[in-house]
């Protein structure tokens, strides 16, 4: 395994981080449901035993906070871990502003706090709504207080699309970090946001690797108004299949050595998936030959880039 600091925060995190919201949550095609709590607890260890030093999670993802504080009670022996603060309002989606954000990022953090047992937070992500103006006055207040308390240890920014990195790159000494989607379908902010990053010192975290399963033996699954996606997805599979490797395993090696990129997150709820997983990223870059033909794979509607807006 890899390490190195996060960007310009004091972190040192693997390269390789594994995202646990199927540990909490039903989530991805089929939507299956997470295992049992002994067999999370099992891989977020097993995860650790093989170098993982990041975990990514969310107040919002069930019981995973949970899980991963009962799997690592320890303060002398606990990874990196990221979290996540909403910044709406749960029942009509709108941005709260003022006092009830306040109250909302309070209850958040507090919970996270109780839920992995801990008294600080390494990492806490604002969860960006998908479009809109998500930075106020109001906002960025709140965050230095946190951080001033020391509740918070850095603050970070999980994103969508274009515009919510933007924004949060104009602020690069209060969001130290910056998570975005990114994997051989959606390469769109490899040219612009990643330079960025490097150029400011914030910490660049990849996430959706396998674009919620697209990317993985779940491919025939999509349901036919995804067609588009699919016909990519099996251009894929095609190049995979010419290497002599998975097309998950093609997606993984494809994100995980983005120079620019300090962490790379994977997903899964499954030990063997966590083991293929590790292989694919122990056998190193792709060849040349295999990212150039990747570029050549795209999709018209980009929107379906965006699992949000696949209506499953």
């Amino acid at each position: 395994m890899r390490f190195r600091l996060l960007g310009s925060t004091d972190l040192e995190v693997s390269a390789l981080g594994l995202g646990t919201v199927e540990l909490g949550i039903p989530y991805g095609i089929g939507t299956p449901a997470p295992p049992g709590d002994s067999d999370c607890i099992r891989l977020l260890r097993r995860a650790f035993e093989r170098g993982i030093r990041y975990f990514d999670t969310a107040a919002g993802y069930g019981r995973s906070e949970e899980l991963l504080g009962r799997a690592f009670p320890s303060s002398t022996s606990r990874p990196v871990i990221a979290t996540k603060a909403a910044i709406c309002c749960p029942a009509d989606g709108s941005l709260l502003t003022g006092k009830p954000l306040a109250r909302h990022i309070e209850d958040s953090v507090q919970s996270s706090l109780r839920s992995l047992g801990v008294q600080e937070l390494d990492l806490l992500q604002i969860h960006a709504p998908d479009s809109g103006d998500f930075i106020s006055e109001d906002l960025l207040a709140i965050m230095v207080s946190f951080a001033r308390r020391g509740v918070v240890r850095h603050w970070g920014v999980s994103t969508y699309g274009e515009e919510q990195p933007l924004q949060a790159l104009n602020h690069p000494r209060t969001f130290r970090t910056l998570q975005v989607a990114y994997n051989l379908l959606d390469r769109r902010l490899s040219r612009t946001i990643f330079p960025s990053c490097y150029r400011l010192g914030v910490g660049l975290v990849l996430r959706s690797v396998f674009l919620k399963g697209a990317l993985s033996a779940r491919l025939d699954s999509l349901p036919g108004h995804l067609a588009p996606l699919h016909r990519a997805g099996l251009q894929a599979r095609i190049l995979a299949d010419g290497l002599g490797i998975s097309l998950p395993a093609l997606a993984l090696r494809f994100a995980a050595f983005q120079p620019q990129a300090h962490v790379v997150l994977v997903g899964t709820a499954d030990l063997g998936e966590l083991e293929a997983d590790l292989a694919a990223f122990a056998a190193g870059p792709l060849p040349a030959e295999a990212l150039a033909r990747i570029e050549e794979i795209a999709i018209g509607d980009q929107a379906l880039l965006n699992p949000g807006n696949w209506g499953i």
